[in-house]
């Protein structure tokens, strides 16, 4: 498993330069389109567009929508220059800046808790973390979910008492309906499913009241942030929009997120119930993302999360704090460090 992880990230690595040197990031920059990269989850970003937010803050401007099903593909998107901005998991994001992509970590889209968990199938005699001893657990490597899971193994002293599988949600509901696997650490809608003949032994809110926070967060590129500074700041302030509205319309926020994403109200609304959306202020706090150069608590447990993965071999280096304050944006920030 280490020696393909090695594969992975030095494939990465050597696709870096290609991109770099064989064309100017600044020439790939539109002036009259915004490309931005999503997941489609019931986010912040699905609610702006169901509710046209975008088009209204930029009614001069394409606004082109890019689907990823993973952070990697975001990652070689912002690489290339075929984004401006995209949304991922914050692991990938360290990946993005141990893997030297000129991107900045912008905007908290949503932290994770209970819509990330381990799960264990009912009548298994899996009862806690001590009867994992032996089994098989999938999770999707290089996510926010393979991060915990590796957290809760490595706190039950269980980290090479297991077995690892790496696979994707889908994957990880055909396993499990198979009796492939005992335990799976994934996130909705996945985890729907499996609960239905599943229990949950620990999620991400337990994590992060221990320090060890997760979240998907949105990066954009460098070259889009220097010739652009004013879009950015009216991209945040869509963003903000929509937590806002969270806030004081959370049952239209959800109505929003569930037409845009294909999925059911009750769906999204439980989905939706296991996140937490930062206010405006609250991003650019000393809780999350920090301000004047002080980098906020997310940020150094993302730090302690880098540490961790270079540990696991998934990045070349562990980042220091320094290197994240650099990578993160500052509000009213107009250029690049």
């Amino acid at each position: 498993m280490r020696n393909l992880k090695r594969f992975v990230l030095m494939t990465l690595l050597l696709f870096i330069p290609l991109c770099l040197s064989g064309c100017s990031s600044k020439d790939r920059v539109p002036q009259n389109e915004i490309r931005i990269g999503i997941l489609n989850t019931p986010n912040d970003v699905a609610v702006a567009r169901n509710k046209n937010f975008f088009e209204e803050k930029f009614p001069n401007k394409k606004i082109t929508f890019i689907t990823f099903d993973s952070g990697v593909d975001a990652n070689k998107a912002l690489m290339s220059g075929g984004v401006d901005f995209a949304t991922m998991g914050d692991t990938n994001g360290i990946v993005a800046l141990t893997a030297g992509i000129p991107v900045k970590l912008l905007w908290i889209n949503e932290m994770c808790g209970a819509n990330e968990s381990l799960i264990v199938k009912k009548g298994s005699g899996i009862n806690s973390l001590a009867d994992l001893k032996g089994k098989k657990i999938a999770t999707p490597f290089a996510s926010t979910s393979h991060y915990s899971l590796m957290i809760t193994l490595k706190k039950a002293g269980l980290e090479k008492k297991v077995q690892l599988l790496d696979m994707d949600t889908q994957n990880i509901v055909a396993a499990w309906k198979r009796g492939n696997i005992d335990a799976a650490y994934t996130w909705q809608p996945t985890l729907s499913q499996l609960q239905t003949d599943g229990k949950v032994l620990v999620d991400s809110s337990d994590l992060s009241k221990a320090g060890y926070s997760t979240g998907n967060i949105t990066l954009v590129s460098k070259a889009f942030l220097k010739q652009h500074p004013q879009d950015v700041k009216k991209f945040v302030s869509v963003l903000a929009r929509t937590h806002q509205l969270r806030k004081n319309n959370y049952n239209e926020t959800v109505k929003a997120a569930a037409k845009q994403t294909g999925i059911s109200v009750s769906d999204a609304d439980k989905q939706m119930r296991g996140t937490q959306w930062p206010s405006l202020k609250a991003e650019y706090s000393k809780e999350y993302l920090g301000q004047a150069g002080d980098l906020g608590q997310f940020v150094v447990e993302m730090q302690r999360a880098g540490k961790f993965m270079y540990g696991q071999q998934t990045i070349s280096y562990a980042p220091t704090l320094e290197q994240f304050r650099k990578f993160v944006y500052q509000e009213g920030e107009n250029g690049i460090n």
